[in-house]
């Protein structure tokens, strides 16, 4: 700890230019031996004065400060406090109470902080003054720099307050880095963003540099003209969107101000979604021709079969296998991931009812409804759901009939799908609600609709024909079905 104090030029300085009798200088002192402690805590020059006989000024009597770390250069003991420079110290004096934050210039022309705390003696008469200063430099260079950039925004504010009027889009700007240049195309302002993006095209400060000549434009209106629409520049790696937009006072073109958003991110993750899109969709076809095969191997197995009901049996995995492989055919052939519900059960429709009628059937396949997509992870599923129902459909509802009809409707209200496949029967019964029987295809239906994609499975028997209604809810999470598919595979 530094400290700045003598007791006989401390009690010199109190009978040559202060008014304080011997007691109230006693007093003092005594205070002085605290100083030490004040210093080392706040970190901050601690000084105490007194008032000089003129009763506004004061002068500085001790002074302590920490190690290495003062406002002043040389000690400042004995030096006069005018009260114009430190005028904390003079309202303490006056008002007999705290004064807090007020600023002003040190004796060395520093600007300072004070903060003035009144000593009273024993008699409660107030003999001095205890300060302390802190250093506010810094403080005044950065509100110096705030107002500056205020007037700046000002300024360019009451530019740009023309352009409202125009109906111009200023909110798709938001967040980029903004330029306003010159007639020349020089950069007279550049906001935070700006300066940051652009260090590809002005390593050091932007400000004064042309950017109409850097994007290799010959005069400004050939520069608003191309650029009234985003238009992308590459430099190196780095892509940046830029459009242009004038600034016109009293009829003529003073400048125009510059948008820049850098996209250099944004096609990075563009081209890693493309790669990936092409890595899917060559599993998906893989995938595809992986189950062809099988269905090959399948066909040729069964022909070695002598046994109808073990023909036919194959017959439905071969149908399985195909609807499921019909999906990822569909996902091999489109950028993006989800499936028209329409499309896949036409194609289902269609290769059943050529592999289950006989020659002299005429059996019709009627898809309507809404153009519901999708996603990848419930397209297998729906897939087998209406492959099962279809077979149904085909195998005991209009197995006999020679002209009927198979009607496929699909809708989608509030996140819920609604698919419902009729056909034409012929005999005609009561209503027969829910499932009866315990087949494996209706077996299977029920697991994949109500368990695992979490909806409702409905089949009825009505005069001539026989409805299935099937709901489930669409773009479930994938951990909704996870957890799903666990519990069931639990049971």
């Amino acid at each position: 700890m530094k400290e700045e104090y003598d007791s006989l030029v401390f009690r010199s300085l109190c009978q040559q230019y202060t008014d304080l009798n011997l007691s109230e200088v006693d007093d003092l002192e005594n205070m002085v031996q605290q100083l030490p402690i004040i210093a080392e805590l706040t970190g901050t020059d601690i000084f105490i004065d007194a008032l000089l006989k003129n009763g506004v000024d004061s002068i500085v009597l001790a002074w302590v400060h920490p190690p290495g770390r003062s406002l002043y250069k040389q000690s400042v003991v004995g030096e006069i406090a005018y009260a114009t420079k430190e005028p904390a110290v003079f309202q303490a004096f006056s008002r007999e109470g705290i004064v807090r934050n007020v600023r002003g210039l040190s004796q060395e022309g520093v600007p300072i902080d004070q903060t003035v705390v009144p000593l009273r003696s024993r008699n409660k008469k107030v003999i001095g003054v205890i300060i302390m200063e802190k250093d506010i430099s810094a403080e005044i260079r950065h509100e110096e720099q705030v107002e500056f950039l205020s007037q700046t925004a000002e300024r360019l504010s009451s530019t740009l307050m023309s352009l409202t009027f125009t109906g111009f889009a200023w909110e798709e700007w938001v967040g980029n880095g903004i330029f306003v240049l010159n007639q020349k195309g020089e950069i007279i302002y550049a906001n935070k963003n700006a300066t940051r993006i652009s260090k590809a095209y002005f390593p050091d400060s932007p400000l004064g540099a042309n950017l109409m000549k850097a994007l290799s434009f010959g005069s400004m209106q050939e520069m608003l003209d191309s650029l009234a629409s985003p238009m992308e520049y590459k430099v190196d790696n780095s892509h940046f969107l830029f459009r242009v937009h004038p600034l016109v006072n009293y009829m003529e073109l003073s400048g125009c101000v510059v948008s820049i958003q850098d996209v250099t991110e944004l096609r990075q993750k563009e081209r890693q979604l493309d790669v990936q899109s092409a890595i899917i969709r060559e599993i998906h076809h893989r995938v595809k021709n992986n189950l062809q095969n099988v269905v090959s191997l399948l066909n040729l197995q069964k022909r070695r079969m002598g046994s109808e009901v073990v023909k036919k049996e194959f017959e439905a995995c071969v149908a399985r296998i195909l609807s499921i492989a019909r999906v990822h055919d569909v996902f091999a052939h489109q950028n993006w991931n989800s499936l028209n519900i329409l499309d896949l059960a036409g194609y289902i429709a269609e290769n059943l009812v050529e592999s289950y009628t006989l020659s002299d059937q005429n059996i019709k396949i009627s898809v309507q409804g809404q153009e519901v997509r999708i996603p990848d992870s419930q397209a297998v599923s729906v897939a087998l759901v209406l492959n099962e129902l279809i077979t149904n459909s085909l195998k005991h509802g209009i197995k006999e009939v020679i002209d009927g009809e198979i009607s496929i409707f699909v809708e989608e209200s509030d996140g819920i799908v609604h698919m419902m496949i009729a056909d034409t029967e012929s005999q005609d019964s009561d209503i027969v609600l829910c499932i009866t029987g315990e087949g494996l295809g209706l077996y299977l239906v029920k697991l994949l609709v109500c368990e695992q994609m979490g909806g409702t499975f409905q089949i009825e028997r009505r005069t001539g024909s026989t409805i299935a209604k099937v709901s489930f809810p669409l773009y479930r999470k994938e951990e909704d079905y996870d957890s799903l598919v666990d519990t069931d595979r639990g049971r």
